[in-house]
């Protein structure tokens, strides 16, 4: 069996798996909660049938979906670790920002402006997500926001929020500066 092969029987059983755990969570579950798994499974589909992104990019992508599936379904690392939610934050931009670098670089030609677009773009949907955090918070009375360990809140809303986008910032700073690095080295 070739390596193509087995890249797309891994995807297809992680599809399965999102599958089993959208089921689970309208079954046994909190049903509101299936539809942030959903959006996570449309989007991994999305990303491999109809944009061409490096498999090792795709792979990060889905990483970091499985790292919030496990840490908030399977293993609750969000409720009994207090800064698992600020590491996804702080890892999501190296490779968020990277599938954003991939998505446009035929449209935007000049390297210092596309690594800037990514950045920014990234940091747009980081903006984005904390407030889909506080309404879905609100209207589906989904603990998003905030950091609750063992059914104690340690961290409010306002605090989680504030720290979750520091976190964001300061890695997308960090992958726009290696990604300057990256393409300077390759122009020599």
């Amino acid at each position: 069996m070739n390596k193509d092969k087995i890249w797309n029987y891994a995807i297809y059983i992680i599809w399965v798996f999102f599958a089993f755990s959208i089921f689970y969570e309208l079954i046994w579950g909190i049903p509101s909660r299936s539809l942030l798994w959903i959006g996570e499974l449309v989007l991994s589909v999305i990303l491999y049938y109809k944009l061409k992104i490096p498999k090792g990019v795709y792979a990060g992508v889905l990483i970091i979906f499985l790292a919030n599936l496990f840490g908030e379904l399977y293993f609750t690392f969000f409720y009994t670790y207090e800064y698992y939610d600020k590491l996804i934050h702080f890892l999501s931009p190296f490779l968020i920002c990277t599938l954003f670098y991939f998505l446009f670089r035929n449209k935007i030609q000049n390297k210092k402006m596309l690594i800037f677009f990514s950045a920014t773009l990234f940091l747009s949907w980081s903006l984005f997500w904390e407030i889909f955090e506080y309404f879905f918070t609100q209207l589906f009375h989904v603990y998003l926001v905030g950091v609750k360990l063992l059914g104690f809140q340690v961290m409010p809303a306002y605090e989680d929020t504030i720290y979750d986008m520091l976190a964001s910032l300061v890695s997308s700073v960090i992958w726009a500066f290696e990604a300057l690095f990256i393409t300077k080295k390759k122009k020599k």
